[in-house]
Parts: C-alpha cells; structure tokens; sequence
C-alpha cells in the first residue's frame, strides 16, 4: 500500500486547485507541485515543515503531464532541493523549453485554423497564450524520462502508464490500491483533448480526442478502483468513469454528425460556433480542439468526406 497525503494547490486558472500528492515513505517525493507562484510554494513549504521536513529533503518530483498548473514549480523546486524530476518521455521536450515549444505550435495552428475555417482576423488571437500565464512555469529538465510499464519508488511501487489524449506525454502511476490520473480521469469534469504537436515533429498535430479515447480503454483495465485525480476530489470507481467519458464523447460525435447532415457542408470553425454559442475568442483554442477531435472520430469510422474549398475543409456526412 502507498502511503500519500494530498496538498489542494492554489491555481490562478478557473480549473482551481490543483492535487500536489505527497510520499512521505523512501525518498520524499512530490507529484505534480502546482504552478510557480508564492503562495503554491508557501503552502507546500508550511505543510512539509508541520511533517518535520523541508523542501530541501525533497529528493524526487514526479510531473503527470507538462501543464504550467501542474509542473510550473518543479524547476524551482528542483533547484532548492537538488530532486531528480521524472516524466514521460514525451514531455521533455515541452518541459525543458515551454516558450520554444508554443512557439513552434503558433507556427503550425496559425495556417492550421485557417484551414479549418477560423477567420484570418482571429487566427493569430486564437493561438496567443496570455502573457501572464508564461509567469507561472518555468522550464525544468527531465532527469528521468519514463516508457509505459516503467516503474518508480526504491519498492517500484508506482508502475507508468501511457495516457496520451489531454496532452502528449501523459502518464498515470498505478499502485496496488491507487492509480494516480492526473487530468486523464476526474470527478464532474473530463479534460480537453487539447490539440498540439505530434511528438518529435513542427508539421504534423495530434489527433488527441482518438488518442485519448483509447487511453481511457487502457485506464478501465486498471485494476486499482480508486482514482487520486489531478483536481477535486477522488475518483472512486476508476473503470466505471473512464466508461462514463467514453460515452459522453460518443454521444456528442453524434450530435455533430446532426449538426453537418443540417447543413450539408459545414467547416469545423461553423460547427464550434453552432455547438458553442457564445465562447468568448480566448476560448476557440479548446472549443476547436473540441470539434475537430470528433470530426477525427467521424473520419475514423469513414462517415465523413474531407472537401477543400478555397483552401477551407468542408466537412460533408459521406
């Protein structure tokens, strides 16, 4: 059995408090530390110093997916503490230079989006992260990037599993009576297969909601039931959830299949607009991350035809 406690991280996101879990057995170890702001690490410090420990014992920082609410402390941490940080392989490259990796996807979504039927106007807007955000992360090597089945502790009591779909190099740690979820799996909310770059590549992006999809198919194979998600509370049936997910999507691909039989010919930019009203311009990144991750299902399952009009993707039912 793992022995943790659970740290509820302030965040200056509307997602709120971030999980920080903390394994106080072995070497001290920290999982997903919060965003890089004062009063994250002065809850963090207080709390280890109430236990008898300092952030100076720290000796090991695991890091679930390369979100800024998630990892944005762990550079600092790591410096002050001397702690190796562990992720999978395929978050590296986005943690060792967050600013270079959006960069290279404003690069690529720019023309993206305007292939998928956003306006030129607001294409660049799409893309733009607010500046303040860059405030709260930081850029931290891995020093031990992570393959699924690989495992983690002086018992190797946390096994990785590959969890790709909300982001690339996600990775859940299964224990005997726990799986640690991240964002992959969590209570009244599921995540945004949010669209980025594949992997390794400045030319090609994810098709995340499929990916993510079959990682949830992974995740209801886990034996351990209970889920210490990355926000809110427990999961208490892990399988049960991830099925729950898994039809939610379904149903919503269908109602878009609805929505383009409506029309005969919609582009994605129509149909996030039909589906989500009134989203404010900030918000079209998820909103079309949302769309087109179905239109992918869609395409999967060969019910829709790919038609370009003035370099535009119509989508038409096939």
């Amino acid at each position: 059995m793992v022995d943790y406690e659970r740290l509820r991280i302030p965040t200056p996101f509307s997602i709120g408090r971030v999980n920080c879990y903390v394994f106080s057995e072995g070497p001290l170890t920290l999982l997903d530390p919060g965003p890089r702001t004062e009063e994250a690490y002065e809850l963090l410090r207080t709390h280890l110093e109430g236990a008898g420990r300092s952030i100076s014992e720290v000796e090991r920082i695991l890091i679930t997916h390369p979100h800024m609410d998630h990892y944005g402390l762990a550079g600092s941490l790591a410096r002050e503490s001397g702690a190796s940080v562990v992720a999978h392989a395929d978050a590296v490259e986005q943690l060792a230079d967050p600013d270079g990796y959006f960069a290279r996807e404003q690069a690529f979504f720019v023309p993206f989006f305007r292939s998928m039927g956003v306006p030129e106007s607001i294409a660049d807007t799409v893309v733009e992260l607010p500046q303040p955000y860059t405030d709260f992360r930081e850029a931290v090597p891995v020093d031990r990037p992570l393959e699924d089945g690989d495992t983690v502790g002086p018992d190797d009591e946390l096994t990785a599993l590959e969890t790709p779909g909300h982001s690339p190099g996600s990775i859940c740690f299964v224990a005997d009576d726990a799986v640690f979820t991240g964002d992959h799996v969590m209570m009244d909310i599921s995540p945004n297969p949010l669209l980025t770059l594949e992997p390794g590549t400045t030319d090609e992006r994810t098709r995340s909601l499929p990916a993510y999809l079959d990682s949830l198919e992974r995740m209801a194979a886990v034996d351990p039931s209970v889920g210490c998600a990355g926000h809110r509370a427990q999961v208490p049936d892990v399988q049960h959830r991830a099925e729950e997910i898994v039809a939610h999507h379904h149903e919503r691909k269908e109602h878009i299949a609805e929505m383009i039989a409506d029309e005969d010919t919609a582009t994605a930019y129509q149909l996030m607009q039909g589906l989500f009203p009134d989203l404010p311009v900030t918000e079209t990144f998820p909103g079309m991350s949302e769309i087109i991750g179905h239109l992918d299902l869609l395409e999967d399952e060969g019910r829709v035809e790919i038609l370009e009009v003035d370099g535009v993707r119509q989508y038409k039912l096939d």
